[in-house]
């Protein structure tokens, strides 16, 4: 993708007028993965822009039904084929990498189907470059943006979490790591609503991968359809939450199409993505937000500051503080229609950056996790007050987190 086609797209997504999303897809996988990660961003565009870009998480085109079983030949063997009783042509969902279709096994399983629809690979890589030089000579005329926004380290994550979605073997192992997790913690940490689908390793490769049919809605499905109790929400919270503060690898990845509900259970699918943050930004994010979910912003300002792996102090931390006090002066007791937990994450960050903090390139992630949350409550249950709702989970994760050190 050439500097001109970056322009444009990062124009597109910042005019008032809704982007087009074909125009995105056309000019490749790299330009997708952007656009998603703009979906999130909340903090600076508008929700209806944010909500439109979101349907590239699993709405994207599908190859041409005439053209799938050519392509899934391509993938497979005469001998991978006589295990199934029939796959459906026309394919269940489509996302940027890959997309699915429902099948039967031979001996009777529903299962779905996940094929990469294309190499990616080559041009993908060839746009990061591009993208990196162009990345690097804007931060030569405003260093500044550097720190603030760090556009590079974001630009690696999406480089490294698409890399490890292009080879479908990495969704079967990050599976096992989440699952692994769950396993040896089940009797410390309720995590009774959370599952993961079978995966037929023996008929899966780097290019197909082979799973159960989990018959139930996406929670992106029920967010659109207004059926999703909050409650809900509230629960992907508490399990998400466990990943990310109690043990420092997630689901790096976890938007609400990537989450299956069936009955009270959440599956958790599209694991080729998998997070992990050191000790100190895991430790200091749940400081942060025990002291926000109380209002405690001296609290906070601390917490920050405990983040970062270059911490300020003496007069320059004093002005810091001051201006955090003034960022959440109208922040208690509003719902997240009023004051979005996003945009206070974002101008919180940039505010610690600004004073003189350094913190380590595994924030985004992190903080990426968040936004979902916070896109969640904004879809399902905008008059609600979350950092209230929040505070069931606190003392119950500094509990578990004494059990895991024992």
């Amino acid at each position: 993708m050439r500097w001109l086609v970056f322009i444009k797209l990062f124009k597109m997504i910042f005019s008032r007028k809704l982007p087009d999303l074909d125009y995105i897809q056309k000019k490749g996988l790299l330009a997708v993965k952007i656009a998603q990660t703009f979906a999130l961003r909340i903090d600076f565009l508008s929700e209806e822009t944010c909500t439109h870009l979101a349907q590239l998480y699993t709405h994207t085109t599908p190859i041409k039904e005439e053209n799938f079983f050519d392509l899934l030949h391509s993938y497979t063997t005469p001998t991978w084929h006589e295990s199934f009783l029939s796959i459906e042509r026309k394919s269940l969902g489509s996302a940027s990498v890959g997309q699915v279709h429902l099948a039967t096994l031979k001996t009777g399983e529903s299962v779905v189907v996940k094929v990469i629809k294309k190499d990616f690979k080559k041009s993908f890589e060839k746009d990061v470059k591009s993208l990196r030089r162009l990345i690097k000579f804007v931060i030569f005329f405003y260093p500044k943006l550097a720190k603030v926004a760090d556009p590079v380290g974001i630009l690696e994550h999406i480089e490294a979490y698409t890399l490890a979605e292009l080879d479908l073997r990495n969704e079967i192992a990050h599976g096992k790591i989440l699952k692994d997790i769950y396993e040896k913690n089940k009797e410390k940490f309720d995590l009774s609503r959370l599952k993961f689908p079978k995966i037929y390793e023996d008929l899966s490769s780097e290019h197909v991968l082979v799973s159960e049919f989990i018959d139930g809605p996406t929670a992106d499905d029920l967010l659109k359809a207004k059926k999703m109790p909050f409650n809900d929400i509230l629960e992907i919270f508490h399990i998400h939450g466990f990943y990310i503060f109690l043990i420092g690898t997630f689901h790096g990845d976890l938007h609400p199409g990537n989450l299956i509900v069936k009955g009270q259970d959440y599956y958790f699918i599209d694991t080729g993505a998998i997070s992990k943050v050191g000790p100190k930004i895991q430790a200091g994010l749940f400081e942060f937000m025990t002291f926000l979910s109380e209002y405690d912003y001296d609290g906070c300002a601390h917490a920050l500051n405990h983040m970062a792996d270059q911490e300020i102090s003496g007069k320059q931390f004093d002005i810091y503080h001051q201006k955090m006090l003034d960022l959440y002066h109208d922040f208690a007791g509003k719902t997240v229609s009023e004051v979005s937990l996003t945009r206070k994450m974002m101008e919180t960050i940039k505010l610690g950056v600004h004073s003189g903090m350094v913190f380590e390139k595994g924030m985004f992630p992190i903080i990426k996790s968040m936004m979902y949350l916070d896109g969640m409550v904004l879809k399902g249950a905008p008059d609600t007050v979350l950092m209230e709702e929040m505070r069931r989970f606190i003392q119950e994760f500094k509990d578990a987190d004494a059990r895991l050190r024992t």
